[in-house]
């Protein structure tokens, strides 16, 4: 039988493994893993351990996972929010500070991401140190203030879109609003996979 020790050590090392694999993380938290191929998986990497151990850690895993309410949490939070599409999006990145209207500007440490509605704003498209990106989509999320006590939130949108096969190019959390950008193409998906 394992000590308490050992076992800490190598619910240590199933953490860290499904940390550094986090499409294996999702795709066990959602029940499509097998668990024990999982673990012939982290037994590879891991020689010294238990194969039968390392099975028991990943449902010690799951079980303390299931116990916590974060993902009930969020999918209440994003069912009381208000979430709108827009189009005529563009995301224009610059190496300085332009004068546009924007929706919203992330300065970086070497350039300044801007989200600009094209129906308000002329694009500088040929300006120098200028890239614009162009057949992107917005989807906004205006939450309740309670998004500020409810964690998970942010990561069970994402969860929701990857599943999908959604790819974000723009994610801005802010306040009670979070900001994603995806393509043109995948707008309508994203819009009804988080108002489903």
């Amino acid at each position: 039988m394992k000590t308490k020790r050992e076992r800490s050590n190598l619910d240590r090392v199933v953490s860290l493994y499904l940390t550094e694999n986090p499409d294996i993380l999702l795709s066990l938290r959602a029940g499509v893993v097998n668990v024990s191929k999982l673990a012939l998986l982290i037994k590879g990497e891991n020689k010294e351990l238990n194969l039968i151990s390392i099975r028991a850690a990943l449902n010690r895993h799951l079980e303390r996972r299931s116990s916590l309410p974060w993902k009930e949490d969020a999918d209440l939070l994003l069912k009381k929010s208000k979430v709108s599409l827009q189009d005529k999006i563009c995301v224009v990145t610059s190496k300085s500070v332009l004068s546009i209207k924007y929706i919203s500007a992330t300065f970086l440490q070497d350039s300044i991401v801007y989200i600009v509605d094209e129906m308000k704003t002329r694009i500088p498209h040929s300006a120098q140190g200028v890239s614009v990106e162009t057949n992107v989509s917005m989807i906004h999320v205006l939450s309740p203030r309670e998004i500020e006590s409810t964690p998970g939130f942010v990561m069970r949108i994402t969860h929701k879109l990857y599943s999908r096969g959604v790819n974000i190019i723009q994610l801005i959390s802010c306040s009670n609003e979070t900001i994603i950008i995806t393509t043109k193409k995948d707008s309508t998906l994203s819009y009804e996979v988080l108002t489903m």
